[in-house]
């Protein structure tokens, strides 16, 4: 490989090679905006299914706290010797599983 003797052509490798760079440059860009872009995607996608999570505890959170309640009511009339009473803890654990 020769070396260009004229300043015309090494001034024209020079803008070659600049020009080059540019346009890698300029992909580079592209590929990286792309990038970005699509973890924009999914952390939109996470967010919304970290919140539809947080709903579906929240209601099953509920849900444990009525089944602690009829146990309660449930251990209450065993517990009883009272029939009047046993009736109305066994009415109210009813009424919770409605």
């Amino acid at each position: 490989m020769e070396l260009p003797k004229k300043k015309e052509d090494l001034d024209k490798i020079v803008e070659e090679v600049e020009e080059e760079h540019e346009h890698e440059h300029h992909h580079e860009h592209e590929n990286v905006e792309d990038i970005v872009s699509v973890l924009e995607l999914l952390v939109d996608s996470l967010s919304a299914n970290v919140k539809n999570i947080d709903t579906t505890v929240k209601a099953q959170g509920n849900e444990l706290v009525n089944i602690y309640r009829i146990l309660a009511y449930l251990v209450e009339a065993c517990t009883n010797n009272d029939t009047s009473s046993k009736n109305e803890a066994l009415k109210k654990a009813i009424e919770l599983l409605k």
